[in-house]
């Protein structure tokens, strides 16, 4: 990770804060259009978060066993093919075996161990960049012991992705 100075830091950690208060906004039943206007705040918050602390681009979920599954990407825009904000696409259906949007599937799952929508998964899915690099968990188990940069998305994906489980 980069270092900043006392100043800088306020400052990233001050307009993360309040991009992330914006995803406290229940989004459970809106529409298609409204969905997607949050999922492109989110992207660009997740996004921004990576550039300016992280140094990295995109941000990926894997889940499963060994976490050999990609759930998709997690800052990219709703135009994306394999963002979890495209709708339409594999990762981002409330259809889909491989999204986290889906209640019904492993990995949105409120009782599934590797279900980001289960408050006591043992292995909900990871976060890591393009090279590698892991970022923690993305789940509802706050208390999970690497639950790490997925604290950020604690909010929005109990509002908006694991609201309706």
């Amino acid at each position: 990770m980069r270092a900043y100075g006392g100043s800088q830091l306020k400052k990233n950690v001050r307009a993360l804060s309040f991009v992330l208060s914006l995803l406290a906004i229940p989004v459970s039943g809106c529409s298609p259009t409204a969905r997607g206007n949050i999922g492109a705040v989110a992207a660009g918050a997740a996004q921004g978060a990576g550039a300016t602390e992280t140094g990295t681009g995109k941000l990926m979920i894997f889940g499963g066993a060994d976490h050999k599954t990609y759930l998709g990407c997690l800052n990219c825009s709703q135009y994306t093919a394999d963002s979890i904000f495209n709708e339409y696409g594999q990762h981002g259906s409330r259809y889909s075996s491989e999204s986290i949007w889906n209640q019904f599937a492993e990995y949105g799952s409120a009782y599934s161990q590797y279900g980001a929508c289960n408050a006591y998964a043992t292995d909900p899915p990871v976060i890591v960049d393009g090279s590698g690099k892991y970022y923690g968990r993305l789940t509802l188990n706050q208390y999970h012991p690497e639950l790490g940069a997925g604290a950020s998305y604690y909010n929005w994906l109990q509002q908006s992705v694991c609201a309706d489980h």
